[in-house]
């Protein structure tokens, strides 16, 4: 009997403080939203933009970690990503003292101020396209006590590969030549400032499935790019990706015929998972 009433009491202890917790959640999400009256179309900057620096823009950390690719003979990339992007919005700030000891939790992405982020060189624009979905996924976001904001939603994309000149007819086993190039829609950089996530300026490979049809062969790097155009005194800042991929395998008669040796491949994931993906060439065998 006594046992049972230990039991029982640390039971209640336990829901206590899950409650207690719950509650702590739902206080401070009604005193950030509802209390303050948050604007989530709201670019959240503490000061209007500079005319012609950018000390008052807020920082957008962007990077792509890629998953999986494919390549059409049109010289389409259709590819499934993870969006990586952390910012701060100094109006998602608090104390945590005063909510229990909470310094972060996490929301639908749909409740926040998101930037308007875009792939320039995207193939469709229409339902499913990276555009349709950036804009109604509903991935939770994180939120800190800091007011930082990391967000990490899968997103599809389908891309033109080197948009500015037309692809050359070459043999489909070849190494291909590609580009992602993504930024904001209507901000320029006086407004948000694009900076590249962990420093990095390569796609990030280290998730990338073996299962993928095409694997990449090669990174430029240098992918923050800023851009000027005969309209506006401002800048506009990119995140230029550039590699080259080599189809890896292709399916016929409903079997994988490889065109690079399983252990040739097996390799090159394992570079992947290093920080050799921040050379500029992938050893994949002859």
């Amino acid at each position: 009997a006594a046992g049972m009433r230990r039991g029982f009491v640390l039971f209640l202890a336990f829901g206590i403080s899950c409650a207690t917790n719950e509650n702590e959640v739902s206080s401070l999400i009604d005193d950030l939203f509802e209390d303050s009256g948050y604007q989530k179309d709201v670019i959240p900057m503490l000061k209007p933009a500079d005319k012609t620096t950018n000390v008052n823009a807020i920082n957008i950390a962007v990077g792509l970690s890629m998953i999986s690719m494919d390549l059409d003979p049109a010289g389409v990339l259709s590819a499934t990503t993870w969006l990586r992007s952390s910012w701060s919005d100094f109006r998602l700030q608090w104390d945590p003292e005063q909510y229990g000891g909470l310094d972060n939790f996490k929301i639908p992405s749909s409740k926040i101020w998101k930037p308007d982020l875009s792939i320039y060189n995207a193939a469709d624009f229409g339902s499913g396209s990276f555009d349709d979905r950036y804009s109604l996924v509903h991935a939770n976001a994180i939120v800190y006590s800091t007011g930082k904001v990391l967000w990490i939603p899968p997103l599809p994309m389908k891309v033109n590969c080197n948009n500015d000149h037309v692809l050359p007819s070459t043999d489909k086993n070849d190494p291909q030549g590609c580009n992602i190039k993504i930024g904001s829609w209507t901000y320029d950089g006086f407004h948000l400032n694009l900076t590249a996530y962990d420093d990095e300026e390569y796609l990030e490979l280290s998730d990338m499935t073996k299962n993928s049809p095409y694997v990449v062969t090669s990174q430029e790097g240098d992918a923050l790019q800023t851009t000027y155009y005969p309209c506006c005194k401002e800048p506009y800042l990119s995140m230029n990706y550039r590699f080259s991929v080599h189809r890896a395998f292709a399916i016929q008669d409903g079997e994988k015929v490889f065109n690079k040796s399983p252990e040739d491949l097996e390799k090159l994931f394992e570079q992947y998972q290093t920080k050799e993906k921040m050379k500029r060439e992938y050893n994949v065998g002859e």
